[in-house]
């Protein structure tokens, strides 16, 4: 029998405390409005900060997303043969009509935890320079166009042809840099990165040289 009392004892005890806080807490709610912070507080879940080096390593997953493509078409003529009658006899003549693809962007490999600076709301990064990544033809629409041989030339001269498209490169590189490939390679790979960073709660992002 003195078990019993001992168990049920506890038992009004323990039922006591919890109406005893149950009524602290209203008291406190009604009163001072102080116990639901303190009761938010006990099971908030911890505050997620976005660190520098966070920020760095998903700018640098958007790298494919930070290249421009431009394709240009020119026309190269070469020729072998040095005076007008050694061109005649044992020239001769190829023209190249060559399309070629020109892809330029900003290495974010390159971007390094110094180059973003985290303040508060606001991001500030200093990107790589855009640089032209390659410089291609397009096989299936570059051929040689026409090809004249002097009177005595039978053994066509290939490197001629090789010299043709290395012309045809050079030329196609230098229309897209004319028509400002990098300064579009710049701006997409702002875009990209600023559309990321605001992704994850900032609200202002600042390029910087």
């Amino acid at each position: 029998m003195s078990k019993k009392g001992s168990g049920l004892g506890m038992t009004l005890v323990l039922a006591l405390a919890i109406v005893v806080l149950a009524a602290a807490i209203g008291v406190g709610l009604s009163r001072y409005g102080y116990a639901l912070p303190l009761v938010g507080w006990l099971f908030e879940a911890p505050a997620t900060t976005t660190t520098s080096p966070v920020v760095v390593e998903g700018i640098q997953d958007l790298d494919q997303l930070a290249t421009v493509r431009w394709k240009e078409s020119v026309i190269v003529s070469r020729e072998r043969g040095g005076t007008e009658l050694e061109r005649i006899f044992s020239g001769e003549k190829v023209l190249l009509v060559a399309t070629g693809n020109v892809e330029a962007g900003v290495n974010l490999a390159d971007l390094g935890r110094d180059d973003v600076r985290v303040n508060g709301e606001k991001v500030t990064i200093r990107l790589p320079e855009p640089e032209i990544l390659s410089v291609s033809l397009d096989e299936d629409e570059t051929r040689v166009y026409d090809r004249d041989f002097g009177l005595l030339n039978i053994y066509p001269d290939d490197e001629l042809v090789e010299e043709a498209r290395d012309v045809a490169l050079d030329r196609i590189e230098k229309a897209a840099r004319d028509g400002d490939i990098l300064d579009q390679a710049e701006q997409n790979a702002e875009d990209s990165i600023r559309a990321f960073v605001t992704s994850l709660g900032f609200e202002e992002v600042e390029f910087v040289d």
